[in-house]
């Protein structure tokens, strides 16, 4: 998923490990069914001989096409951006075709906010704010899903390195 064993340092142990809630995907989802649903209507109403014969293929490739972008990528690009929290760090990655990679040492963590909208209070969703001693300043996360848990953790995990 996140952090292969082999970019953990001695002692190092992964805490969490997650990805953007699975409401990231429901956007996608309704476009394919869309999809799926003009093309079973276009094989039933067009003609099987003829001159409009050409919109059965033209439907399967319009509809290859829309469940690819629309649902094939952005389930692709949702499962490789991953939130990895250890002992030492919090480590981010992204990126399907080019991956990309953020390490935040747990001693530079200053702050950990939550924030949460109707929607993701139902579906137990949030957006994480983390406040780090860095160039970016503030870090934030959208759709972590179990929010209240996972800055609950990454408090602890701070706690404890801070007492080493």
């Amino acid at each position: 998923m996140g952090l292969p064993a082999d970019q953990l340092s001695p002692g190092e142990r992964i805490v969490l490990e997650t990805h953007e809630h699975w409401k990231h995907l429901v956007g996608a989802g309704l476009i394919c069914l869309a999809a799926v649903v003009g093309l079973v209507v276009v094989l039933a109403v067009a003609p099987q001989q003829g001159v409009l014969a050409w919109l059965d293929v033209a439907a399967w490739v319009a509809c290859a096409v829309v469940v690819a972008v629309f649902g094939v990528w952005p389930f692709l690009a949702w499962s490789r951006r991953t939130y990895t929290l250890t002992t030492e760090r919090l480590a981010t990655r992204t990126g399907v075709l080019r991956r990309s990679g953020r390490d935040i040492p747990l001693t530079r963590i200053n702050d950990v906010a939550f924030e949460q909208g109707i929607f993701d209070r139902l579906v137990g969703a949030g957006t994480l704010k983390i406040s780090a001693a860095s160039e970016q300043g503030t870090l934030t996360f959208v759709d972590i899903p179990r929010v209240h848990q996972t800055s609950l953790r990454i408090n602890e995990q701070v706690r404890a390195v801070r007492g080493r």
